[in-house]
């Protein structure tokens, strides 16, 4: 049963450059369109050209990693979408490329397990829902992984909260919850959480990852909004 699960560390970039087929080569084109810097304050996930977060992350053992993203300007074109390309640079890899969806109110992240290279895409949120709102989303176009019912359910938990994260409080910060499910037969059933947190006009600022009791985090050390 182990080999369907998708262990996805850090949690909000999925760590592939194997999804990249051939794409458009948008180098150069601003991602945020007019550069209208003021428009970021009510995002939850800048995409600026130039835009960074580093996070420290631990994946359950105590060995601890940083890792630097870093928005590039570029939109690439993956399934008939526009997707943001993010670079990934971590302590002891070679750097990695992930893909952030953004419009008004939903954000997603494209890209690949650590461990098998699997492409896939998580719908983390859905600013317009309430606490309480949830979603369903495919974790693939087909909605299969490895040849296996695949989805994510998704839920706001809180909005408009303060969280403290390695010192720093941020304040209007939502926090999403998304669970894993397969269908191995029997229905779908849970195989993983994550929990999320996103800070209007910074970007995730936590997460919180639970799968069979290995809990992992990643939290924001610092950022730079461009």
């Amino acid at each position: 049963m182990k080999k369907y699960l998708l262990v996805l560390f850090p949690a909000i970039l999925l760590l592939v450059s194997s999804c990249k087929k051939d794409p458009i080569d948008f180098t150069g084109y601003e991602a945020n369109g007019n550069s209208e810097t003021d428009k970021f304050a009510d995002s939850y996930m800048p995409t600026s050209k130039g835009t960074s977060w580093t996070y420290v992350s631990d994946p359950g053992n105590g060995v601890k990693t940083n890792s630097e993203i870093h928005m590039t300007g570029v939109i690439t074109p993956l399934d008939g979408v526009n997707y943001f390309e993010v670079k990934s640079a971590t302590t002891g890899r070679a750097e990695e490329t992930a893909y952030y969806y953004v419009d008004d109110h939903n954000y997603k992240i494209k890209g690949a397990t650590i461990e098998s290279g699997t492409v896939v895409e998580f719908h983390y949120l859905d600013a317009s829902l309430p606490v309480e709102g949830e979603w369903t989303a495919k974790m693939s176009p087909n909605g299969y992984i490895n040849g296996v019912p695949a989805r994510t359910k998704g839920k706001i938990i809180e909005k408009d909260v303060t969280k403290v994260v390695l010192g720093k409080t941020y304040k209007n910060v939502v926090h999403t919850q998304v669970i894993i499910q397969y269908d191995l037969g029997a229905g779908f059933e849970d195989f993983g959480t994550y929990d999320y947190y996103l800070a209007k006009g910074v970007g995730l600022i936590e997460t919180d990852t639970n799968f069979f009791g290995l809990v992992a985090t990643s939290k924001l050390l610092n950022y730079s909004i461009k």
